[in-house]
């Protein structure tokens, strides 16, 4: 063994050689070209026949040592592009492919949290064919793979983004798309709403809540959206805080408390998002700029802004996270208003209802705060 000669890890066969100027483990065959780094740790174990990629091709991204999410080690890129591995998406640790004569035939690339599948891909004559399955993956590319570049926006991605998209390709063309939440159920893409209020009056605003129009419209806006069962678990309950509301206000802060408890409440995550802020408590949480006990959450929105109810006059507010106060423009004079404003405002981000015309009806209902935030 020479000076640059480490010593041989347990893992390392005694047919690798070491090689002191890519300070890699090497062994070459006419069965298949495997590398390990200086320590052991694999980099490649690829199966070859006739001189071509052939069987199970493992590929190593980053090494252990090395900080998660960090950019391949110069060896791992070197022999991708001396392979002609496809790349996968970001922060990709892994390929797992198999090849036939030198074409790859399915590739599975696994990315963060370690080991998770991020992405598998299947191929028939060079072209992408069969299924694409990819795990919440929302911007940059998704493979790159000789001519083809399959990027996050190529579909258009519903909001709240999916947790996961399973293309079905054909000879190179994608076909189909079905995307899936979290707990795995699919998504359906809700068409366009053709009644949601248009003809409302200002006359008919108070009361909204109270009477059971706000739970009808969460209901038809959002029916195949799943429900909120659970808040966060140190909400402030309505006992605490209904006393101080002014009695005009209480019918509506009763009707919506029971309502986003109730289990019928959909997760509106984009705008409208009661699920982990109703109840929030702002002096135990220190909320900057708002740490007073006359405020309590109803709702945030998917950046870190919420809506705060001030009991002592029935407004709702909205708090800024970036300037840790208040923005006047985002006010409301009651729950009735900003509840019939918000489940709209959330369909509009989901494109169920047209913008403009929102605004326009905002704006005749002099619901200013409902203009600002619909943006």
């Amino acid at each position: 063994m020479s000076a640059a000669t480490p010593p041989r890890p347990a893992n390392v066969p005694a047919s690798a050689t070491y090689s002191a100027d890519s300070a890699l483990w090497c062994e070459d065959t006419e069965a298949a070209v495997r590398r390990w780094y200086r320590d052991g740790q694999p980099l490649l174990d690829a199966g070859l026949r006739a001189g071509k990629l052939h069987g199970a091709v493992s590929w190593f991204s980053n090494h252990p040592d090395f900080n998660y999410g960090a950019e391949p080690s110069a060896a791992a890129t070197a022999l991708q592009q001396q392979y002609d591995l496809p790349i996968g998406p970001p922060l990709t640790t892994r390929i797992e492919a198999v090849y036939e004569d030198g074409a790859i035939v399915t590739a599975t690339f696994h990315g963060y949290p370690f080991g998770a599948i991020a992405l598998i891909a299947s191929w028939r004559n060079g072209r992408l064919h069969g299924r694409f399955d990819w795990q919440k993956i929302t911007q940059g590319e998704l493979l790159r793979f000789g001519d083809t570049v399959i990027g996050a926006h190529d579909v258009k991605l519903p909001k709240p983004h999916p947790e996961r998209g399973v293309s079905e390709f054909v000879d190179g063309k994608r076909k189909s798309t079905t995307f899936f939440d979290r707990e795995g159920r699919e998504i359906v893409q809700a068409k366009p709403l053709k009644e949601w209020g248009q003809g409302f009056a200002r006359a008919d605003l108070a009361g909204y809540v109270a009477r059971g129009d706000f739970e009808r419209d969460l209901a038809a806006f959002f029916p195949t959206a799943r429900r909120v069962t659970e808040l966060a678990g140190d909400a402030r309950p309505l006992e605490q805080w209904i006393e101080r509301l002014p009695e005009a206000h209480r019918a509506a802060a009763r009707a919506f408390d029971a309502l986003v408890r109730s289990g019928r409440f959909p997760w509106l995550g984009q705008r409208f998002d009661v699920s982990g802020s109703y109840g929030f408590d702002c002096v135990r949480n220190g909320l900057a700029g708002a740490a007073d006990d006359r405020y309590v959450g109803l709702s945030s929105d998917g950046s870190g802004n919420m809506h705060l109810l001030d009991t002592t006059t029935g407004r709702v507010l909205g708090w800024e996270h970036e300037s840790d106060g208040f923005d006047d423009r985002r006010g409301f004079d009651d729950l009735d208003a900003f509840a019939f404003a918000m489940v709209r405002v959330e369909a509009a981000a989901a494109k169920r209802i047209p913008a403009k015309k929102l605004a326009d009806l905002f704006k005749a209902l002099g619901l200013a705060g409902a203009v600002f935030e619909l943006g």
